[in-house]
């Protein structure tokens, strides 16, 4: 493994960040979408002019906006047409992850599976919207930026220390170590020290920051801001086994271990199948703006069904459509 350069937290973080911006930069167009968005002032034009500039962004937003995801009766041919009807937040959110998602070239990880990273990323993302909707404690759209974005520091704890990673991973699966506690042995730092850190660097809203910086708090019983709803969208994906594939995943006797407020165990109750549609909502959301089909969670037994005829949950299938 190679050396840290800085000798204290603060100093590690800095390294991550600084050698993440070199070897994973954010796309211009993605950083643009941000600034426009924010932006009351600017229209919806301005944001399509700076979506279209980027044709494989352009195919990707189409492609979502005419799927089963939003459900619109008429068909969207054109940027400026999906911002308008989608809202500018939302292409922001789309701009954000396919953005994010093809920056990171995460090096081959001895038990660790990228694809259902990424599923765990946008599945927070999916029910952080809605407890967001629900609860109006956030903006639905910023939720589900956050949701996506909150674990974006463990892939790039990943992509600059691999032997690192791969470290932690084996402290997971081999030692049986909470992945809090495999991540501090193997770095020294946490993966919401780096994310946080890395979202100022992009200039993204202090409350993104913020969520990504407490989304791993277990005490979820507030839900009065942005950081409330993902950190709770986050134990309702780690519960269910739609986790980041190495820790809660394949680990279900831990999963009742992880109590909901009765607040998000309503709002999850209120959707007609639960968070396993939610789950349907996200894997389509991947599917259409991944650059090829991703592999997906296998679905937990359903109530009633013969066990010998259902997958296991939390394992990974190839070429999910």
């Amino acid at each position: 493994m190679t050396s840290w350069t800085g000798t204290d937290e603060r100093g590690r973080v800095r390294t991550i960040v600084n050698r993440t911006t070199e070897l994973a930069p954010l796309k211009v167009v993605a950083a643009k979408a941000i600034a426009l968005a924010e932006d009351e002032r600017s229209a919806a034009l301005d944001l399509a002019a700076v979506i279209s500039s980027d044709q494989a962004l352009t195919a990707k937003l189409l492609r979502l906006a005419n799927s089963a995801y939003y459900g619109y009766a008429r068909r969207i041919s054109n940027v400026r047409e999906a911002v308008i009807l989608l809202g500018m937040r939302t292409v922001r959110s789309v701009a954000i992850a396919s953005s994010i998602m093809d920056a990171f070239r995460v090096p081959e990880t001895e038990g660790f599976d990228v694809e259902l990273f990424w599923g765990h990323a946008v599945a927070v993302g999916v029910v952080a919207e809605q407890i967001a909707r629900e609860t109006r404690a956030a903006r639905p759209e910023d939720a589900f930026t956050a949701g996506v974005l909150h674990d974006v520091g463990r892939l790039a704890m990943a992509v600059v220390e691999p032997d690192r990673f791969q470290t932690m991973v084996r402290l997971v699966v081999e030692k049986g170590m909470t992945t809090r506690e495999a991540e501090f042995a193997a770095f020294g730092v946490y993966h919401w020290q780096v994310g946080s850190r890395l979202a100022q660097r992009w200039r993204f809203p202090e409350p993104l920051v913020e969520a990504i910086r407490e989304h791993a708090k277990s005490d979820t019983r507030s839900l009065s801001s942005l950081a409330d709803v993902v950190a709770a969208a986050n134990l309702a994906c780690n519960k269910f086994g739609y986790a980041a594939g190495f820790d809660w995943t394949n680990r279900p006797e831990r999963w009742p271990t992880l109590a909901l407020s009765p607040r998000v165990e309503r709002v999850l109750d209120a959707v007609p199948g639960g968070i396993h549609a939610l789950m349907e909502r996200a894997r389509t959301f991947l599917v259409n703006v991944s650059s090829r089909p991703p592999r997906w969670f296998r679905s937990p037994l359903a109530d009633g069904a013969e066990e010998e005829e259902q997958p296991e949950p939390g394992t990974a299938i190839d070429g999910a459509a």
